[in-house]
């Protein structure tokens, strides 16, 4: 009797703890990130890297996953304003440990502008004045100094006075520049010298057109010039300062800024003997007409200089309309173009922009460059769906009928290159469309539900553009028969959101491969 008293005893306590079991499971699996190897941790976390939302989610996980997912959460930033200073430097006092995990800061310069009341009148003066001159600026610069190893600048004016911050990014790796334009050559260049460990440099000369008279003094001043490789400024390196060697270097627009392309082609300040991939491109056609001799000497010899060891080049065009000097100057005469000197070559990239899918630039390019070592080459075109759309009869016509006139059609290109003997490694043709569409713009006038929903008129932009994409690789495959058949051929289609928020990441400057 009392053992089953006992029994009875006993149930309760049984009964009441039944549930200890969950819950000692539940704070367990909140533990369970430890058990996790940290290197499969930073792989989930990389795989999360294109959204905020997720990694700060993944942070608030527990205590394992906080690390991870903090190392990819502040791999970037981006400083826009002073406000933005003012966040990071808290955030870097309340957690140092967090400045290590930066490896690319992008500056963007955006004037504050605060109010100031004049002594003598009683009204209200504007000053503006550069957030990097801040406290907590200058606070950052000293924290990110030896962890940033990608720095993106687009500041306006940039000169001494805001020039310190980016100053004391010393172990900088790779340095993307905007608006060069704006920015006085001496600036740059004591910018770029400064990084001594530079492997990668992209400089983007912005959107301003060039000065036509400028361009004529700086050109007659070169020519005076026999010794080009003169120092452009007093920022020279000391005789003891040796050259960087840079492997990667964009230039887009620039070739009209003399005194820079003259400090890029020392050898005492650049080696470019290390280059294997180089972004070229020069201005647009309607900015070539407004002056009056174009003077192409210092790319020549850029071209010259990395001929024996560059293994990718890329070209960009900008409007061919009405006349791409530059492109006649390097196609003319194929045998003595400065192009012949790029023997190295392995990889080929074209991009046309708003093209109308006319392949003449590529087939005029094409014979001026060396053939032997080339695998790949890519064409890329710019269109928009509503444009395919109302201009389709116009396009047909470069894909039918190209025996009137084999050197503007596609099929001149499946005949070029599906020729063993003149391409005989080339093992990949990619032609690359990036499709534009707006997807907040209905298509059906009477459709007034898209206007209201925007998640139904996504849903109902769908279908052209997928009937457009369809349509293009079709009218590439259909074509390019002889490629198509060896293998060679590849047709992407990248559709482009004109209304996402994430375009201006994906352009240009804000591009990071």
């Amino acid at each position: 009797m009392d053992s089953h008293q006992e029994k009875r005893l006993k149930k309760p306590k049984t009964s009441t703890n039944s549930t200890a079991p969950i819950r000692r499971s539940s704070r367990v699996a909140a533990r369970q990130g430890w058990r996790i190897p940290p290197e499969i941790l930073l792989l989930i976390m990389k795989e999360l890297r294109g959204s905020k939302v997720s990694l700060k989610t993944a942070a608030l996980v527990c205590r394992a996953w906080r690390g991870p997912a903090q190392v990819y959460l502040f791999s970037q930033i981006h400083i826009r304003k002073s406000q933005d200073c003012s966040r990071i430097s808290k955030i870097f006092q309340k957690s140092p440990h967090i400045a290590s995990h930066v490896n690319r800061l992008v500056v963007v310069q955006e004037l504050d502008v605060h109010p100031m009341f004049g002594s003598t009148k009683d009204r209200m003066s504007i000053s503006k004045v550069s957030y990097l001159q801040s406290r907590d600026a200058t606070k950052i610069a000293s924290i990110l100094g030896s962890s940033v190893r990608e720095l993106g600048v687009s500041v306006y004016p940039l000169d001494k006075s805001n020039f310190e911050f980016l100053k004391q990014m010393k172990r900088v790796q790779t340095l993307k520049v905007d608006q060069c334009d704006k920015i006085p050559v001496h600036i740059l260049v004591e910018l770029i010298q400064g990084m001594r460990n530079i492997t990668s440099l992209h400089l983007f000369g912005g959107e301003n057109k060039p000065n036509a008279e400028e361009y004529e003094n700086d050109r007659l001043e070169l020519l005076a010039d026999t010794t080009t490789s003169n120092p452009v400024s007093s920022a020279d390196p000391t005789v003891d300062t040796s050259p960087f060697r840079p492997t990667r270097l964009t230039l887009d627009r620039t070739e009209h800024r003399f005194g820079l392309l003259k400090f890029l082609l020392d050898s005492r300040h650049l080696d470019l003997g290390a280059l294997n991939d180089l972004d070229l491109t020069w201005m647009g056609a309607g900015n070539q007409s407004e002056i009056v001799t174009l003077d192409y000497t210092l790319l020549d010899r850029l071209f010259r200089k990395v001929g024996t060891n560059l293994k990718g080049l890329t070209l960009g065009l900008w409007g061919t309309y009405p006349r791409d000097q530059y492109l006649e100057h390097y196609t003319m005469n194929p045998v003595t173009s400065p192009l012949r000197c790029l023997v190295t070559l392995e990889s080929l990239s074209i991009d046309q922009g708003y093209s109308f899918m006319d392949p003449s630039s590529c087939l005029a390019l094409l014979p001026s460059i060396p053939s032997s070592s080339l695998t790949h080459i890519q064409l890329k075109i710019l269109t928009n769906v509503d444009r395919f759309t109302e201009l389709t009869s116009f396009f047909f016509v470069f894909f039918a009928q190209p025996e009137e006139d084999p050197a503007r059609h596609w099929k001149a290109v499946d005949s070029l290159l599906g020729d063993e003997d003149r391409f005989p490694v080339l093992t990949n043709l990619t032609i690359t469309v990036v499709l534009e569409f707006e997807s907040q713009a209905c298509r059906d006038p009477l459709c007034f539900s898209c206007k209201e929903d925007k998640e139904m008129a996504n849903r109902h932009e769908e279908e052209p553009v997928g009937q457009t994409s369809m349509q293009i690789v079709g009218l590439f495959e259909g074509t390019l028969t002889r490629l198509k058949e060896r293998g060679l051929l590849n047709v992407e289609i990248e559709k482009l959101d004109l209304f996402s928020t994430d375009l201006e990441t994906e352009s240009g400057f804000w591009k990071w491969g």
